[in-house]
């Protein structure tokens, strides 16, 4: 393989993916090719494959990276609450930072060792907030289930103003037909209202619906 010109960076994982990603956050997952990569790159399709055999390989790798840039709690022995605000708003931050986190990667690629570590400290979060043991997995799935469809919706301009004005002005064309929906006063301004409210039920139902105290022991079945 030739060498690069000496004023070209030369070739490494790290370009390839930084390159890659910047390319998917602006055009999405199927704009990517390798052969519009390399020419990014200023390299042959050849000098690609030779890290990354296939498609899949290569963004399994952008994947990665970008699981690395979620952000676990800085202090682990703060309440659950704390810190299940800080893994909420770290997620947020990845969706909006790489928008096809959520509508592309999450979809098809299996879970990765940096997924599995999120996932079972959020799962820890619960067992902490008093969820009893049984219930741990299928309520983390509900509220991971909850929080990307929220994030999804978010990033399609849905909980806006006039997504509210249009809603209720239809409804009040017909006053004596709707009894709350006309009264409604209009919403807070702004994305970031509308996703601690969110949080807000979130905790607010687990703290009413837990039972026992937090565990202090780990699980009978656990793996020795």
């Amino acid at each position: 393989m030739p060498r690069p010109p000496a004023d070209q960076p030369l070739l490494t994982p790290d370009r390839i993916i930084a390159t890659a990603l910047g390319m998917i956050d602006q055009d999405g997952i199927d704009a990517l090719s390798t052969r519009r990569l390399a020419t990014e790159l200023g390299v042959s399709s050849k000098a690609v494959y030779h890290y990354y055999a296939t498609k899949d390989d290569l963004l399994h790798a952008v994947y990665l990276a970008i699981l690395d840039e979620l952000e676990q709690p800085a202090d682990p022995s703060a309440p659950w609450e704390e810190q299940l605000r800080h893994s909420a708003k770290s997620l947020r931050r990845l969706a909006f930072r790489h928008p096809s986190f959520l509508t592309g990667f999450l979809q098809y690629l299996e879970h990765a060792p940096r997924e599995l570590e999120a996932l079972d400290a959020f799962y820890t979060l619960l067992r902490q907030a008093g969820v009893p043991d049984p219930l741990v997995w299928q309520t983390g799935q509900f509220l991971l289930t909850f929080l990307t469809g929220f994030l999804r919706a978010e990033r399609e301009g849905a909980f806006t103003r006039e997504e509210y004005e249009v809603e209720v002005g239809a409804v009040r064309r017909y006053p004596k037909r709707y009894h709350t929906t006309p009264y409604l006063p209009a919403p807070q301004e702004g994305s970031d209202a509308h996703f601690d409210l969110a949080l807000d039920l979130i905790i607010r139902g687990l703290q009413a619906s837990a039972t026992g105290s937090p565990p202090d022991v780990p699980l009978q079945n656990e793996p020795g």
